[in-house]
């Protein structure tokens, strides 16, 4: 999966932010909950499974979401603090997430969303997966 994850990593980058929904255009910047909700969808098309979407925020008022199976962490956005360097995190749940109190928790997948969210997140998704099969 981690393989998958670096991919999937460099083809958000690789993206023209200019007509992605706002919350992608600074990524990884505020972009982790709508990431995991995409991620999500092209994990499931590549097999790997179902996620559980989580999102916590830290006294200080940070925010972050990530991707969780069991004790498993999926990450492709925490580089957008300062004290994380790795642009994907595929490992167990450290002390690094246990900071942040946990605030939500769903499955993870846009499918659940909205009618506006579930077609600008699919949108979403077709672009990553045609930069993917490129």
């Amino acid at each position: 999966m981690k393989n998958d994850l670096v991919k999937i990593r460099a083809a958000f980058e690789r993206l023209d932010k200019t007509n992605l929904p706002v919350t992608f255009r600074n990524f990884p910047r505020g972009a982790c909950g709508d990431t995991c909700e995409v991620l999500a969808e092209i994990l499931k098309d590549l097999g790997h499974g179902t996620f559980r979407y989580v999102a916590g925020r830290r006294e200080n008022g940070n925010s972050h979401a990530w991707l969780q199976y069991d004790s498993v962490i999926v990450d492709i956005t925490a580089d957008q603090f300062d004290e994380i360097s790795e642009p994907v995190y595929l490992g167990p749940l450290n002390s690094w997430y246990q900071s942040f109190e946990v605030q939500q928790e769903h499955e993870a997948g846009f499918s659940r969303l909205d009618a506006h969210s579930r077609a600008e997140l699919s949108a979403v998704h077709s672009r990553i997966q045609a930069e993917l099969n490129a």
